[in-house]
């Protein structure tokens, strides 16, 4: 419970949410070291898929008020999708994130997988052409695994929440809830959220506490290379409504092996 507790509290309300699902196509663990950017030279748990489904995991969206981005989608086994966004290298997180959100519900154009021309496409995308005997177009996803945790006074930003009026101890502003008049004294919460070969998990708490107030020949094939080597963005999205279940951003992927065999 993220609240803190005093003689003075006489209520806390608390909500909770867990957002749990397993990948349709599981990832393959290895290693990934980013050549730059902020994780360079470090040795993450990397993840990596290998799928000829362009569109269905790939869209690069060129122009949104954060800049260009890059949009992975991942489908679980249960209604729900994770989303990746991945920025330019300079581009704020809150930016990046709050972007990735219109373009996961379709507020800005973006080129699928399968239209993107051959070099850098977009943020982490390079389109490539090579020869194969297997004339499908394939396109790699590399992420480094993660577990994120926060915790976010509400508080501090009551305006943003419509808490601010709530806070007034001069007189009560909860009379359905209670006959005695009653203010905000304290509003956190806690969210952790892991991405794993096998699926995502997610889990946050919101209180609020309250005191008294009142096999062909060999031919040009199409291979794209997506890696999420720098911060980045997730959404785990309801896939029927669009609606977004929970967000954040990664700053700290997990480690890997210190050495490579």
């Amino acid at each position: 419970m993220p609240v803190p507790l005093s003689p003075a509290t006489q209520l806390v309300l608390a909500g909770a949410l867990t957002v749990r699902t397993a990948w349709l196509q599981p990832f393959q663990p290895g290693w990934l070291m980013p050549g730059s950017g902020p994780w360079q030279g470090r040795s993450l748990a990397g993840l990596t898929r290998f799928t000829d489904d362009l569109d269905g995991v790939l869209r690069v969206v060129p122009d949104t008020p954060a800049g260009p981005l890059t949009l992975s989608g991942i489908a679980g086994g249960n209604g729900l999708d994770v989303h990746l966004v991945l920025g330019a290298e300079d581009a704020p997180g809150g930016e990046v994130l709050e972007a990735g959100i219109g373009a996961v519900a379709g507020r800005y154009a973006g080129w699928p997988g399968s239209a993107l021309p051959p070099g850098a496409a977009g943020p982490g995308v390079e389109v490539m052409e090579v020869e194969s005997w297997d004339p499908t177009p394939r396109v790699t996803l590399t992420i480094p695994q993660f577990t994120v945790a926060a915790r976010h006074d509400l508080l501090r930003r009551a305006e943003l929440f419509g808490l601010r009026t709530a806070q007034d101890t001069a007189r009560g502003h909860f009379p359905g809830i209670s006959p005695a008049a009653l203010a905000l004294s304290s509003g956190e919460q806690s969210m952790t959220a892991s991405f794993s070969a096998e699926g995502f998990w997610a889990a946050a708490v919101t209180a609020f506490s309250m005191a008294p107030g009142s096999a062909p020949p060999r031919q040009k094939v199409k291979l794209i290379s997506v890696r999420y080597d720098r911060p980045f963005a997730f959404l785990a999205v309801h896939r029927a409504t669009g609606l977004v279940l929970t967000a954040g951003w990664v700053t700290e992927p997990e480690a890997g092996a210190d050495t490579m065999w």
